[in-house]
């Protein structure tokens, strides 16, 4: 049979294993903080790489969105360039043809008044009453024409404009919202 003193021992022997599993279970203890301290720290860093992130695409999106306002204006402003364009040649088409009759009725016009010069005197010389009453009927139809205005005749040319872009529509640029998306 066991003696006290043996069953001492054995609860001696006993609480020294408790006091190296007490001294395990502490530095179990103190690991498991470590983790939880590491875990908690890789956290709180995924979460600042995260909230980076979000705000590196809040702000593409905005560029996105104004690269697209931008695209927008650029295509507007060719389509005007091509109505400046188109009007241009026009101008230049109509003046070129100005120009060339112009120079053509200036020499008709030349040939005309020189005949027109010489039939007038030979006519005055031949026929002198004649010439008298011309010059009155001439002074009467003037009179006439300031009092009562013959018709204007309509212009030859009417200008047809070239086809106008639409005008760009209003754009409201609100707050961005998280995620890059306006409001």
């Amino acid at each position: 049979m066991a003696s006290l003193n043996d069953a001492y021992n054995e609860l001696l022997a006993i609480n020294a294993k408790l006091n190296v599993l007490h001294a395990d279970n502490g530095q179990l203890l103190a690991g498991q903080v470590a983790i939880r301290t590491a875990i908690n720290a890789g956290t709180a860093a995924t979460k600042e790489v995260k909230d980076a992130v979000d705000a590196g695409t809040v702000v593409l999106k905005a560029i996105e969105q104004g690269q697209e306002v931008t695209n927008t204006i650029l295509l507007h402003l060719s389509h005007q360039t091509d109505a400046m364009i188109c009007s241009l040649e026009a101008i230049a088409r109509h003046t070129c043809g100005i120009l060339n009759e112009v120079h053509r009725q200036t020499g008709i016009q030349t040939g005309i008044a020189a005949s027109d010069a010489a039939l007038l005197d030979i006519a005055k010389t031949v026929n002198p009453d004649a010439a008298l009453d011309l010059a009155r009927r001439m002074a009467l139809q003037a009179a006439q024409e300031a009092c009562c205005p013959p018709p204007v005749e309509a212009p030859i040319c009417n200008d047809k404009p070239c086809p106008a872009p639409q005008p760009l529509p209003e754009r409201k640029a609100g707050p961005v919202k998280k995620g890059g998306a306006r409001k």
